[in-house]
């Protein structure tokens, strides 16, 4: 049992426990602190990440139970399940596979830059993964531009009118990190001009562990960690 994992790593949670130090982080150590409450209280501190003001976001602009919904980067998040079981009919994308079952959840594997349906979605929703698109981490290869495609492609996936909604990374000046990107407003900008109407709202992270949404990102909201601080909260409209 030490050897196991400590919780599901299917789904990403909002409230985490992380370990203080990272020399803990081996197993069966790690486990073994995870499993025993007085450890875990002396060796991990409580961290609330940015899911919980994505996932809110994502939810509360849907379009009316019954819409077509693709989901794209469905796993270790439980919106395409989650979705599902109010009663939209879900297409769930991924890389690699979704290891959950639906009668209203059709699962697709693969790559989005270089997928063959229809046109036929009411709504797009990319949570935290555009960042990661042509980059080689979570079963995916270096693509140059690999975001844009993916843009274009959920574009064309849309019906007329139909919204793109999206959660990435974001800060006043952009980087290119190793695994993932972190966008600035202007490059928000020009990688949506493809679409109507795009509304930006951000996510932010203050002291103590809270965050709040601004209609505008603070000058010196820049990425200080390994995790982002800040993450824009789109809309956008075909």
């Amino acid at each position: 049992m030490l050897w196991q994992p400590t919780r599901p790593f299917e789904f990403s949670s909002s409230v985490i426990d992380k370990l203080k130090f990272k020399w803990l982080a081996v197993k069966p150590v790690s486990t073994l602190i995870f499993a025993l409450p007085k450890l875990r209280k002396l060796l991990t501190a409580r961290s609330i990440n940015e899911r919980i003001v994505e996932t809110p976001f994502i939810l509360g602009r849907l379009p009316p139970i019954g819409a077509k919904i693709l989901d794209v980067g469905a796993c270790e998040s439980p919106v395409s399940l989650m979705l599902a079981s109010l009663g939209y009919a879900v297409t769930a994308v991924d890389l690699r596979p979704y290891p959950f079952f639906h009668p209203n959840l059709r699962v697709v594997q693969g790559d989005i830059t270089h997928m063959n349906l229809k046109a036929e979605y009411d709504a797009v929703i990319c949570l935290s993964t555009l960042e990661h698109i042509g980059l080689p981490v979570y079963g995916g290869r270096k693509i140059a531009g690999g975001d844009r495609l993916a843009i274009r492609a959920m574009h064309k996936l849309l019906v007329p009118a139909g919204k793109l909604l999206l959660t990435t990374p974001a800060a006043p000046v952009g980087q290119l990190l190793p695994a993932w990107r972190v966008y600035s407003p202007p490059a928000l900008t020009k990688l949506l001009k493809l679409f109507k109407s795009v509304r930006i709202n951000y996510g932010i992270k203050s002291e103590p562990e809270s965050w709040t949404v601004h209609s505008s990102l603070p000058a010196n909201r820049y990425l200080t960690s390994a995790v982002p601080t800040a993450v824009a909260l789109i809309e956008a409209i075909k």
